[in-house]
This record gives C-alpha cells, sequence and structure tokens, in this order.
C-alpha cells in the first residue's frame, strides 16, 4: 500500500510541476532581448484572408483598416461562411472579394480557411495572410510580417491581443491579463528560447509555399494550435514579430464571454490531452529542437486550472506525506512557487496595463465565469463555430 501511495504521490507530484516549471521559464525568457526577425520593405504581394460568420456589424472597421496598409498588387478576400446576414454585401461594399460557402455539417475557421486556400490554387500568391472579422491591425503590422515571413521563409506571427472594452467590467481586466500572459508572456519566451512561436488564430503571414499544404479543414475547436504543429511538422514554425501587433476586444456580457473563451479554454485542453505528447515524441524522434519547445509549450493548461491542479496536488501530497515523505510535497509547493513568481513577473513587466491594481476586485467574478466555462454550459457552447456576441450584445 505504501509503495502504491509513493507512486501516486510523486506522479502528481511530477504533473503538477512540470507544467508551473515550463510556465517559468518561458515567463523568464521573456525578459531577455527579442530576438530580431527578417526586416526591411515588403516587396511581395499579399492575399490577405478573412474568415467571417455572420459579422457584417462588425467586419466594415476591420477591412478599412486593412485596405489602409495594402499596396497597389494586394488582393482582400472575404470568406463569408455560412452566414445568415448580409456579410457577403458589406465586405463586397468595402471593395473585398468575397467567397460564400454554405455547409452546415462542416463549420468552422479551419473550414473556411481551406476554402479560400483552394480557390487560390490556380493562381497562387507570393504570400498569404489571416486576419479575424473583428481585429484592428497596428499601423505597418502588415508590412512587417510580409518582410518578415518572406526573409525567413517561414511563417511569421504577430503579436495577437484580446482587451478589455473601455468602461468594461474588471473581471475582463482579468481576463485580458491572462491572455497577456499566453499570447504576449509566454510567446515572447518561448521565440526567445527556440526561435520558434505558436499560430494564434489572427495575424499571421506566410509563403505560399509554407502554407500550400497545410490541411486547414480539420474542424478542431483550436485549429490554430493544431495548424501550429502541422507547420512545425513540416520544418517550417511560425516565427514571432510582436512588432506587428493585432488587437480584439472581449464581449462584455458574461453569456457571450463564455461563448468565445469556452473554445478557447476547452481546445487547449484538447491539444494538451490528445496533441501534445505525440508532437513531443516525433520532436524527439526526429531531434527537432523547435518541434519540442511547442510540444512542452502546449503542456501548460490554461492557468486557473494549474492553479487547481497545483491546489489538488498540494493537498494529495500532503495527506500522503506521512507514510511517503515530504519529497512530493516539496516538489508540488517548488511548483506554485514558481508559478506565483511567473505570475507576478509577468504582471509587474506586462501586465498593469490592462490589469491596475484598481480591477484586482474583478477576481471574483472572473473565477464565477470559470466556473461556467468549465461546467456545462461551457461544454455545450465550445463544440462550434459560433458567432461571439461583443460589446453590449448577446452570445
Amino acid at each position: 500500500m505504501t509503495a502504491f501511495l509513493s507512486i501516486l504521490c510523486w506522479t502528481v507530484a511530477v504533473i503538477a510541476f512540470l507544467p508551473a516549471l515550463i510556465f517559468f521559464v518561458e515567463t523568464a525568457a521573456s525578459f531577455l532581448p527579442t530576438r530580431k526577425a527578417a526586416s526591411g520593405p515588403r516587396n511581395c504581394a499579399m492575399t490577405i484572408i478573412v474568415p467571417a460568420h455572420n459579422e457584417s456589424e462588425h467586419i466594415r472597421p476591420t477591412l478599412r483598416n486593412l485596405r489602409e496598409q495594402m499596396k497597389e498588387r494586394d488582393r482582400l478576400i472575404v470568406v463569408a461562411d455560412n452566414c445568415t446576414d448580409d456579410t457577403a454585401d458589406v465586405a463586397a461594399s468595402e471593395g473585398a472579394e468575397t467567397l460564400e460557402r454554405t455547409d452546415p455539417d462542416r463549420r468552422g475557421k479551419g473550414y473556411a480557411l481551406q476554402y479560400a486556400i483552394e480557390h487560390l490554387r490556380s493562381s497562387p500568391p507570393e504570400c498569404v495572410a489571416f486576419f479575424d472579422a473583428d481585429c484592428r491591425i497596428a499601423p505597418g503590422s502588415l508590412d512587417a510580417l510580409g518582410a518578415a515571413a518572406m526573409g525567413a521563409a517561414r511563417p511569421a506571427q504577430a503579436l495577437y491581443l484580446m482587451l478589455p472594452p473601455e468602461n468594461a467590467p474588471a473581471r475582463l481586466g482579468v481576463a485580458a491579463f491572462a491572455w497577456t500572459m499566453i499570447n504576449q508572456v509566454r510567446m515572447k519566451g518561448l521565440y526567445a528560447l527556440a526561435n520558434v512561436t505558436r499560430f494564434t488564430g489572427a495575424g499571421l503571414a506566410a509563403p505560399w509555399a509554407a502554407i500550400a499544404g497545410i490541411e486547414f479543414a480539420a474542424g478542431d475547436i483550436t485549429e490554430d494550435h493544431v495548424i501550429t504543429f502541422k507547420l512545425a511538422a513540416r520544418r517550417t514554425p511560425p516565427l514571432f514579430v510582436p512588432e506587428a501587433e493585432v488587437a480584439s476586444f472581449f464581449p462584455e456580457t458574461g453569456a457571450a464571454s463564455v461563448t468565445q473563451r469556452a473554445r478557447w479554454e476547452h481546445g487547449s485542453i484538447g491539444v494538451l490531452l490528445n496533441r501534445a505528447a505525440p508532437a513531443l515524441a516525433a520532436g524527439l524522434a526526429s531531434g527537432d529542437f523547435k518541434r519540442v519547445a511547442l510540444a512542452l509549450d502546449a503542456l501548460v493548461p490554461p492557468l486557473l486550472m494549474l492553479a487547481g491542479l497545483l491546489a489538488a496536488a498540494a493537498v494529495l501530497c500532503g495527506a500522503g506525506a506521512f507514510a511517503v515523505g515530504a519529497g512530493p510535497l516539496l516538489t508540488v509547493m517548488s511548483g506554485a512557487a514558481l508559478f506565483a513568481a511567473a505570475l507576478a513577473a509577468g504582471w509587474l513587466r506586462y501586465g498593469r496595463r490592462v490589469l491596475p491594481p484598481s480591477s484586482f476586485g474583478g477576481l471574483v467574478p472572473f473565477l464565477l465565469e470559470k466556473l461556467r466555462i468549465y461546467g456545462r454550459e461551457g461544454r455545450g457552447s465550445s463544440r462550434t463555430w459560433t458567432r461571439t456576441g461583443r460589446g453590449g450584445e448577446g452570445s
């Protein structure tokens, strides 16, 4: 019985400690000087693809934002995917080429992207870029992404942030900080360590040759993370271009926020459980350090889940310490200390803009919303591509 308890406690301790260690190392590495991607003028023609599902109310500013940065030979394509509104008409009125796709049984951003890629095969562009229908793109970002992608012959990913709307409830400040830790702090650290980053779903530019053979239409909830693994398997993982910035805004209503974040969090858990280990094994077998780094990054669960895992492991290992010794408990507590230190350092360096001390009171409503995300409501809303209500809308 003691041997079984020892194995159980050590197993749980390692499972809790490893993602905390990865989280800490990535955060610490984010303080290193940023690795510079290829720079210079963008000399390539770029085809910009915007997948959209019932986005007629929000797509117009995005298209205007993109057109301001486009060059003469660039193309702008909107895929109106299974829309029941006038998204296609609005896109056409803004000068975009529109592709309308209707297939209720095969819905999702991946299917929309694949539809556009197939449309382009007869006359492929030099460079392709992907943006969501509700993005805001910082000046110069298209040129920075295009130059980096073509210079390195690899996909180039912008810094993609989710921000709270003006006068938003405090819980969205907490959500924005969590997003900053994932998409800015950890990605900057991952890039500093391994010259690689994740595709985050928007703000990616890639040479045609790097993405032409990728199967986008897989129906995954978090198709962006899965596409990252596919790019890595072809030895063309994304590089990080933080000087190119893309931003979207969290929905203000609770129901819409649950719908949106449930897709992200349940999807990331699915990647952790089903794809991280095979990717790690493949990377080790091929000696591909970039692939190994991406797989290790995928082993870190959403932050609240990691905190819960550390707490549960501490209780179990603490209860078993009388029989197996303090080793497992000390391992878990070391992981908890690394996790807390990384959060504190990330907030001090990157997070105070979106989560000032005055918004700390939003932690409790944020935690309550998390319960909805992991409950039946969140599980039900995480399975399909449903347009998320924004601003004062419902879902």
